[in-house]
């Protein structure tokens, strides 16, 4: 069922004034729109990269909505600038919303159904429809469909609908308002409703379709040539492939993301050979083993302890940077003291505010240093955290500082002898 529009109300007319048959304005819609379900916000994050809405962004000159058949409804979950200002609609009106609400009374039902059934069977569609303007303006579009695909696997992820005014009518409906202004000017008080400040019509202070008094004559399609409309079809064509790129190249950097996190989890406690975790296993203290030579550092190690301190299951600490036990409270400065002793290839102790899984926080002396190999070359580099209590810099740090050291030095001892072994053999 498409969108109910108000039935236009005439202009009222002066008693004294002759008998005229005057233009009709459309009752503007004063529903307020729905907040954004949760759900609709993540649909784009779910399947791509976070540059896709900055690809999306340089697009914004063209008209498409992107929907999402997994959720209920099959709702809109990204519209263009030009889209909102061609159907006069703010993004907070759109998004949650399936596109059938720019349908009206005189929308061809053979064309909806034809897009029903191209999305039922999953593949890409053309029709010329008639859609309505939020102030119940009458538009015809040349509409391009089609599925995005992830490359990877196959699945569909979304449907993108590019369209195309099938006339210019911001010349049209401009020419019609110039040559209404008189009867305006005299029956309306407010005659800037209709037109700008200096009395023509303003299509950026009013809308592309703004306010204009409607005409019949829009819904004509007999001026359109074939090959306008052909030409029509290319152009909506050819903003569906560039949308369906950006969205491809998207998926598949999103894709990418996923499996390069699952890979580090998956393998990461491999890379250190069995012997070394079991000699890691030993060392009684809460730590992190890192691997700099991969971007991110990502933890490859964690030990029980650690776990037991935050609070996170194995895999959802492997393959991570240390920084996701960061919070808003974190004092920037430590931060940047790490960071430049890593830099360094230093060792350092810091007190730092952290964040465990149910986000409650506390401070951790925290003792990171660079782990060489048998070569010399730093092959880890390795955390040890040590909970204070909330009157940690009263107390002496000197006893965990100690254990700490301790720590750091076995695992070094572990990391050389597993060189050794390499070297030599078993």
């Amino acid at each position: 069922m498409g969108r109910r529009i108000c039935a236009p109300s005439p202009v009222p007319t002066s008693s004294s004034s002759q008998s005229v048959t005057e233009p009709q304005v459309p009752t503007l819609s004063r529903t307020m729109p729905a907040p954004t379900s949760q759900s609709v916000i993540e649909s784009m994050s779910r399947s791509y990269d976070a540059s896709v809405q900055q690809s999306l962004k340089k697009l914004h000159h063209h008209s498409f909505v992107i929907t999402d058949p997994h959720l209920p409804g099959h709702p809109i979950v990204y519209a263009s600038d030009t889209f909102l200002h061609m159907s006069g609609y703010l993004a907070e009106e759109v998004l949650g919303r399936n596109p059938k609400f720019l349908q009206g009374p005189d929308t061809d039902r053979q064309s909806v159904c034809q897009v029903r059934d191209s999305i039922s069977e999953g593949k890409p569609c053309h029709v010329v429809l008639l859609n309505y303007t939020k102030q119940g303006w009458p538009f015809q579009i040349v509409l391009h469909m089609a599925p995005v695909v992830s490359q990877n696997d196959g699945r569909l992820l979304h449907f993108v609908g590019a369209q195309t005014p099938l006339f210019d009518y911001s010349t049209r409906l401009k020419k019609q308002a110039v040559q209404s202004a008189p009867t305006l000017l005299g029956l309306q008080k407010g005659p800037d409703t209709f037109l700008g400040q200096k009395g023509v019509f303003n299509t950026e202070n009013a809308g592309l379709f703004g306010y204009l008094p409607y005409s019949n004559d829009l819904l004509q399609t007999g001026s359109c040539t074939g090959s306008q409309k052909k030409k029509k079809m290319k152009v909506a064509l050819t903003v569906l492939q560039l949308v369906i790129h950006e969205l491809t190249k998207s998926s598949e950097r999103k894709c990418a993301e996923v499996l390069r996190s699952r890979y580090l989890s998956e393998t990461a406690e491999t890379a250190l050979c069995s012997s070394l975790t079991l000699a890691l296993t030993r060392i009684q203290q809460s730590f992190v083993i890192s691997n700099p030579n991969v971007p991110g550092m990502p933890i490859i190690y964690a030990s029980d302890m650690f776990l037991r301190l935050t609070g996170y299951q194995k895999d959802e600490v492997i393959g991570r940077n240390c920084r996701f036990l960061q919070g808003q409270d974190t004092d920037a400065c430590v931060v940047q003291q790490i960071r430049d002793c890593i830099k360094a290839e230093k060792a350092c102790t810091v007190r730092i505010l952290n964040y465990k899984k149910d986000r409650s926080p506390f401070w951790n002396l925290l003792h990171v240093a660079p782990v060489r190999d048998h070569t010399a070359k730093i092959a880890y580099f390795v955390g040890v955290q040590w909970e204070l209590g909330s009157d940690c810099c009263q107390t002496s740090d000197i006893a965990p500082v100690m254990q700490q050291l301790g720590a750091v030095g076995a695992i070094k001892v572990a990391v050389k002898g597993q060189g050794l072994r390499r070297s030599f053999g078993p």
